[in-house]
């Protein structure tokens, strides 16, 4: 097919090699943890107890607090966003085996309450017809239905909102993080988990910051419902991927708005891959329809009318007509820029940073919450019966800093080869 956008010969494919990140018995294997009925009562004090502050409540914060109160610790997730204000998020996640694997087997939720799941991969052409079919089953989740579970593992005194943190500061007693509203906390370890655009991470190393790539990510999810009666074997349990000369287009299935997994009740999500050139042509585009300017992304219903107008002269010129159609009819897509996030190390005396906070993969390896959660619970098994916090730091330092620049780089190698930049 000319226009195609690869660098090798042969079928057309996408790189799925790669998608594991870590062991599926961290935790289990060391800790020995009883079923969850029992598990309650076990999660406390040890001889090596540490106070820990977590800042930030998404995924991360959250896999780190589960993980590390497993462990012994007694931890608490501050999260400035305000209580009642966490916005579902829809967006997709490709839930990874071993990630699934630890929440089954902590009791935290089963692989079938979380995931729905693609039995092959569409790669489509421009007439929207299938022109390689991989028989690849590939599970899918969306971000509320993993928060919901993983929030509900956690004891409200251990999970505080509205707390945004501002600064930190540490001396020989430990280490101190001051809010927004100018409360402050004090623990022996704090897990900086608060994103890409980390502030803690900005006080600490203030000559790194995300690089953005050169393109965005339009998104959206429809419910499964809505969908034509003839198209439902356009999208239901296929993983559809597309690629224009300068752009990727997949779609997936994922649980609806309430963790429903049963088909039709399901929600189809899509993200589209296009260049924008930093600058005017960006601004434009994350100009929200009240008139802010926004930085990184525009969140669901916030796009004006005329980018919007525009997002569906494009999608008809370039998309397959089920892929053009999907866009049309999802009620408030959303932006999300794309960035490259390195860090030279995650440790800073009592302070660590995980996920995204430290390195922003871009999404073309599906590794976001995977890598946040590989962060989480390997440093809860280097900290479980430590003899040296120190030595137990470095050592989780080396093998995750080693981690986080090769799925970087991996993923600029696929991200540019998919937008066609060579």
């Amino acid at each position: 097919m000319a226009g195609r956008i690869y660098d090798y010969e042969g079928p057309p494919r996408v790189c799925h090699e790669g998608h594991v990140y870590y062991d599926a018995t961290v935790m289990r294997a060391r800790y020995d943890l009883p079923d969850v009925g029992e598990r309650e009562a076990t999660v406390g004090a040890t001889d090596d107890s540490l106070d820990v502050l977590v800042s930030g409540g998404s995924m991360g914060g959250l896999f780190a607090g589960i993980a590390l109160r497993q462990a012994g610790h007694d931890v608490t997730i501050f999260e400035q966003t305000e209580r009642g204000k966490m916005k579902e998020r829809g967006a997709g996640i490709i839930a990874h085996p071993e990630m699934l694997t630890y929440l089954e087997e902590q009791g935290i939720a089963a692989w079938d309450d979380i995931t729905t799941f693609t039995n092959r991969t569409h790669h489509l052409d421009r007439a929207g017809e299938p022109i390689d079919v991989e028989g690849r089953a590939t599970y899918t989740t969306s971000w509320d239905t993993v928060y919901r579970a993983l929030r509900d593992e956690l004891p409200d005194g251990a999970y505080r909102m509205g707390k945004e943190t501002t600064s930190v500061s540490q001396d020989d007693a430990g280490v101190t993080i001051t809010f927004a509203d100018g409360d402050q906390a004090s623990g022996d370890l704090l897990v900086v988990a608060e994103g890409y655009r980390s502030p803690s991470r900005e006080q600490l190393l203030p000559d790194r910051t995300p690089e953005y790539a050169g393109y965005v990510a339009y998104r959206g999810t429809l419910p499964e419902a809505d969908v034509l009666p003839s198209y439902p074997t356009r999208f239901s349990d296929i993983y559809n991927l597309y690629h224009a000369p300068d752009s990727q287009f997949l779609t997936y299935p994922v649980p609806g708005p309430n963790g429903e997994m049963t088909r039709g009740d399901r929600r189809i999500n899509w993200v589209w891959y296009v260049p924008f050139e930093a600058g005017p042509e960006l601004d434009d585009l994350l100009l929200d329809s009240e008139g802010r300017q926004r930085s990184h992304s525009l969140p669901p219903g916030l796009m004006r009318e005329e980018v919007r107008e525009n997002q569906l002269r494009i999608a008809e010129d370039v998309l397959p007509p089920q892929m053009e159609w999907i866009v049309r009819e999802t009620a408030e897509p959303f932006v999300q820029c794309i960035y490259d996030l390195t860090v030279p190390q995650m440790v800073f005396d009592d302070v660590c940073l995980i996920g995204d906070a430290a390195f922003f993969i871009r999404p073309h390896m599906a590794s976001g919450t995977a890598h946040a959660a590989s962060d989480a619970l390997e440093l809860a098994e280097r900290l479980s019966g430590f003899d040296d916090r120190e030595v137990a730091l470095a050592d989780w330092e080396r093998s995750q800093v080693e981690m986080g620049y090769r799925l970087v780089d991996e993923a600029k190698r696929r991200g540019d080869r998919y937008v066609g930049k060579f």
